[in-house]
């Protein structure tokens, strides 16, 4: 395992040194590019204007660095034909603002419903429906909330918080009580929640910022924590990053649930110890910027304080333009240390390019890894105790790493006048791993029992044609996608055919745009047809078809307000399989709305 994570790291350095290279620290007085007079295509001279002369350093020129926050914090920038229509963007400073505080941010309010309804199961399950019997309802609001150069100074806030309200679906659903609402709710365990994704503040200086609060390291894996950060701009172009800190549990979505007590792996005899209620953090990196390349690299540790080891890991994020016509990119997250240096240590990987040779043509190709990524402590937290009867299949007792791969290419054309029509055609490998299961040892076991199920690999093949300008000023296309399987087992254990067509066109006044859509798509199980005896053989034994018809409407009533929604209902027939003999359950009904305002201030 020692030298699979050698090689990550070696790969993670080759992917480094392209960008790095032309990012190390430079001297700040020759941070702005100087055009040399021999040039061979100097700047184009603005029309009735002298001719373009080559920037000179000005040395009295302030000294700038880069802005790490993950935000615009440009104030005094000047509006452009860019962002003249959109609505999440920066303000600009006023002279009633300069010298005190620019407020801005919005308000968000989305809400969601989903309902079902359907005939009973005969003759075996007489009297239980097909659909689901419980209506899902909930409401987020989201308040995003920027404090910049608080009463003139240095100091800047930032507030980013959301609630959503979870109805009781006993209550929503007649006849209904369900036994639990995170049983049929969303959300990471279907309650009420209340998030602090953001809440910091920072002190700029000019070469150091400081930060302390909750807040995401987008330069260092995106982790989220809660406690200091400090950058310091060595240049315009290279600035240091360190960080420390409380870890809240990975996939929070709740202040409720950030700091819930953990629980260390069963035992050979299924107990699970206490392992505290805090994880630290911390880490340190750079992040470059240059004409052609920006990102970021370091390294992390997240430390529980009881049952688990330290995971350490390292990270580089990178974006080069090669020219013109090609671009670059990568992310790497390497695990060295911990239960997640497992599968080589790479937790997540992707990498690709954009090329477009001429306007009419656009080519991708990417690469994307990812494994699974948490801690022990954390996952247990919400994990049920190891089941230990015999014949008894508990899957939620152990955590398992398992890595998924896709490498995925497509190419985009414009055809006809103006690029009237657009084609496009990928295609893209999915593939998993084997994995292996193991029984929790019992007293009547001699050796615990292993199930091994296969690898998993799939292809899908996509294609879609659109239509920018059609008869009526509408937008037409069309496309459809087709998952088969390679080998033994299929990605995902299923077979996929979906197809779509869609109408656009944009509202008169330019303000807003509808949408409408017709969709079909039906999948089949691997195992469909086979009798559940193994484990392998009980990945599911279903084909469906669904039939969905709806539309949505997206209008910007003035500056300050936006609103949109969308209706869609659905027309779903399932098939099981008992063995080799067929059964057809009653069809299904689903409708499902959504409805979302936002102001901004």
């Amino acid at each position: 395992m020692r030298s699979l994570s050698g090689v990550s790291l070696a790969g993670l350095f080759v992917l480094l040194v392209p960008a790095v290279a032309s990012a190390a620290p430079d001297d700040d007085d020759d941070d702005d590019t100087v055009i040399k007079a021999d040039e061979e295509e100097p700047p184009e001279a603005e029309p009735d204007e002298p001719e373009a002369k080559p920037k000179k350093k000005d040395k009295n020129e302030p000294f700038k660095k880069q802005n790490l926050t993950g935000h615009d914090g440009a104030t005094s920038k000047k509006s452009n034909l860019f962002e003249k229509d959109r609505f999440f963007v920066d303000k600009a400073d006023t002279e009633k603002t300069e010298k005190g505080t620019l407020v801005q941010g919005s308000l968000t309010s989305t809400s969601f419903l989903y309902r079902e309804s359907g005939g009973t199961i005969a003759p075996n399950a007489a009297g239980v429906p097909s659909a689901s019997e419980f209506t899902r309802l909930f409401t987020d609001l989201r308040l995003q909330t920027d404090f910049r150069h608080i009463g003139g100074g240095k100091w800047e806030a930032r507030i980013d918080a959301r609630g959503r309200f979870t109805a009781d679906p006993g209550k929503n659903t007649p006849n209904y009580t369900p036994p639990t609402n995170s049983s049929s709710q969303s959300g990471f365990l279907g309650e009420n929640e209340l998030e602090l994704r953001e809440l910091w503040i920072i002190r700029n200086g000019k070469r150091s910022d400081v930060f302390f609060g909750r807040q995401f390291i987008a330069d260092l894996g995106g982790v989220k924590f809660d406690g200091l950060r400090v950058d310091y701009a060595s240049s315009s172009k290279f600035t240091f990053v360190g960080f420390g800190g409380l870890y809240p549990i990975r996939g929070s979505r709740s202040v409720t649930t950030d700091y819930q007590p953990l629980l260390a792996q069963p035992d050979a005899a299924g107990n699970r110890a206490e392992a505290g209620r805090f994880t630290g953090t911390g880490g340190f990196g750079a992040a470059y910027r240059t004409q052609n390349a920006y990102g970021a690299f370091g390294g992390v540790a997240i430390v529980p304080l009881s049952s688990e080891q330290p995971r350490v890991f390292g990270t580089a994020t990178g974006y080069y333009r090669a020219g013109p016509k090609l671009d670059l990119y990568h992310f790497a997250l390497v695990d060295v240390l911990g239960s997640n240096a497992v599968n080589a240590g790479l937790t997540n990987l992707s990498a690709g390019l954009n090329y477009k040779p001429d306007q009419r043509l656009r080519a991708t190709l990417a690469f994307n890894r990812v494994d699974t990524e948490t801690l022990n402590v954390q996952a247990q937290a919400f994990l049920l105790d190891p089941e230990r009867n015999i014949n008894t299949i508990q899957n939620e007792a152990f955590l398992i790493r398992v890595a998924q791969n896709q490498a995925r290419a497509s190419l985009s054309a414009g055809l006809g006048s103006l690029q009237r029509f657009e084609l496009t055609v990928a295609g893209a490998f999915r593939y998993r791993g084997e994995l292996n299961l193991t029984a929790p040892v019992d007293a009547t076991m001699i050796t615990p029992l292993t199930v091994t199920l296969p690898a998993g690999k799939s292809v899908e093949v996509y294609g879609a044609l659109t239509d920018r300008r059609s008869f009526a000023n509408l937008r037409i296309g069309v496309d459809g996608s087709r998952i088969f399987r390679v080998g033994d087992a299929s990605y995902q254990r299923t077979t996929v055919l979906a197809m779509r067509g869609f109408l656009a066109r944009e509202l008169k006044n330019g303000h807003g745009e509808w949408e409408a859509e017709v969709a079909y798509s039906s999948s089949r199980d691997d195992k469909a047809g086979v009798v559940c005896g193994l484990i392998a053989d009980c990945y599911g034994a279903a084909k469906s078809r669904t039939l969905s018809v709806g539309g949505s409407l997206f209008y910007r009533f003035n500056r300050d307000w936006f609103g949109m929604g969308g209706l869609y209902v659905t027309r779903q027939n399932l098939q099981s399989f008992n063995g080799m003999a067929a059964q057809a359950d009653p069809a299904v009904t689903g409708l499902s709305g959504f409805v979302r305002a936002a102001y901004r201030f």
